[in-house]
């Protein structure tokens, strides 16, 4: 199973947004952050982690030159596990940055079972009645009206008796 983070933009007065909006974020490592961390980094539209990531690389490629050996290429290595491994993590910091709540959380299969789940499990409690208020009881006990002496409860006295 998966987990997701469930994302929403903010709501206005009405409490509700727009499921279109809604964006699931997986929990755990970004793979394709490992292997392509630019365009991962560019298809999720996270331009300051881009700048982040191009500075940090362009530095190691600088210190790469001065020192030279097995460290620079270590170091660049290190980079890309270090966006896959907080890949998920920053991108949910872009989108809280972009006006995003925390809405839920979701798990399924994959993403498409994640998403039927959660909107299942989302509509189900929005569209359930309240509950029902606790009864009252009065202090004394209910009042009887006098026409309604012959009756015991839902059935009436006998012909010719009395309670």
């Amino acid at each position: 199973m998966k987990t997701f983070t469930v994302l929403a933009p903010r709501t206005d007065a009405s409490g509700r947004s727009d499921p279109l909006g809604v964006v699931f974020v997986k929990e755990g490592i970004a793979w394709p952050a490992l292997f392509v961390p630019l365009l991962w980094l560019l298809y999720h539209r996270m331009w300051l982690e881009l700048v982040g990531f191009l500075v940090l690389g362009i530095a190691i490629g600088v210190a790469g030159e001065v020192a030279g050996g097995p460290v620079p290429p270590l170091a660049a290595l290190t980079l890309q596990v270090l966006v896959a491994l907080e890949g998920n993590q920053l991108r949910r910091a872009r989108l809280y940055r972009r006006g995003y709540d925390l809405v839920g959380v979701a798990a399924g299969r994959n993403l498409e079972e994640a998403e039927i789940r959660f909107f299942v499990r989302r509509e189900a409690t929005s569209t359930r009645p309240p509950p029902p208020a606790e009864p009252t009881t009065p202090a004394a006990g209910p009042a009887v009206p006098a026409e309604t002496k012959d009756v015991v409860g839902l059935f009436p006295a006998p012909e010719g008796g009395t309670r």
